[in-house]
């Protein structure tokens, strides 16, 4: 797992997901038990900026010990709302996707700011993980597909538990077409998938 260092702001907006849904004492025993408390001491919490922080492995491990200490049903909506935030917070501060509030993206048919919208997010997220990412379509949807995922690594589940990026394209999409598609995890490598891999529907949510 990579050594990269991550933006200050990805772990503080994990940090807001968990103290907003089950409080600060539970953000404190979760850094505790993974062995991390330097990125949280004395309630001060990370900056939401674009400092080096945590590394990508030791994202991954918060992670695990997340899954570990609150089980699937305790860290879905959590993780699920970090990966929505995370994305507003790119969208607005990242150049690869502030880009596209233009003029010209608004035009665009839906199919192309789909396909436009998730490479664009997938490149952002393989420069920041160090992880391959691959989009492509096919009559059945829109795809993503992660390599080397940081999400799930070391877990084991019967089923996907990659939850940040499925709140990240879901929050991608609807930001692009205004509309509420459908996102799946389909194949995840913690459930034995050889890659972690989202699908987006053709067409909105009725």
């Amino acid at each position: 797992m990579s050594q990269q260092q991550l933006p200050s702001s990805v772990l503080r907006l994990v940090c807001d997901s968990i103290i907003e849904n089950l409080g600060e004492k539970s953000l404190r025993m979760l850094f505790v038990q993974a062995g991390l408390q330097r990125y949280y001491q004395n309630g001060v919490l990370p900056p939401n900026d674009d400092t080096p922080s945590i590394t990508v492995s030791e994202l991954s491990h918060l992670f695990n010990i997340a899954f570990q200490i609150f089980g699937d049903r305790g860290i879905k909506p959590i993780f699920l709302r970090a990966g929505r935030s995370n994305m507003q917070h790119f969208r607005e501060h990242n150049k690869t996707l502030s880009a596209l509030a233009g003029a010209a993206f608004k035009v665009l048919p839906t199919d192309a700011k789909i396909k436009l919208v998730l490479s664009r997010s997938a490149k952002l997220a393989e420069e920041l993980f160090q992880a391959p990412h691959r989009t492509y379509d096919t009559p059945e949807g829109f795809f993503v597909e992660i390599s080397e995922c940081p999400y799930c690594a070391g877990n084991h589940a019967d089923h996907g538990i990659c939850y940040i990026p499925l709140g990240f394209y879901q929050e991608a999409i609807r930001w692009a077409t205004s509309e509420e598609y459908r996102v799946d995890e389909t194949e995840c490598i913690a459930n034995g998938g050889a890659v972690c891999r989202f699908q987006v529907s053709r067409k909105p949510n009725e």
